[in-house]
């Protein structure tokens, strides 16, 4: 089932960066979970679609372009897949971008994503799924 759930985040999070929507391979209880992030203010969880929608319009305010780039998705054993990305944003009102390395632990059950966590780096993420 491992490789089943690695597909199923790797289609989420490509239909993702490309329309900045969620597919119906998220539960729709979804738990985004930022509790482990130190550099976020805002709320710890957001719950649902419309919450994670909530999130992502306060993470990408800051930016008048924004993009994601998956570098790795791997199988974190049971239902768990870590993933490394690299985001960027061009700031608004600047020609300057800002670079963020960042990794996201996922939980799949039945074929649906049912919690996300972010961490400050991949390694992080990799740590709490008991990887390193």
């Amino acid at each position: 089932m491992s490789r089943e759930n690695v597909e199923v985040v790797r289609r989420v999070m490509t239909e993702f960066t490309g329309s900045q929507r969620l597919t119906g391979e998220v539960a729709p209880d979804l738990i985004w979970d930022l509790s482990s992030w130190d550099a976020w203010t805002g709320q710890p969880e957001y719950h649902g679609h419309d919450g994670f929608y909530e999130f992502f319009a306060e993470w990408t305010d800051a930016y008048e372009e924004w993009t994601q780039e998956p570098q790795s998705f791997i199988d974190a054993g049971a239902d768990k897949v870590v993933v490394a990305t690299i985001q960027r944003g061009r700031l608004r009102g600047s020609d300057s971008w800002a670079e963020l390395r960042a990794g996201f632990l996922y939980s799949v059950d039945d074929g649906l994503i049912t919690h996300g966590s972010v961490f400050a780096s991949p390694e992080e993420a990799l740590e709490a799924a008991g990887l390193r």
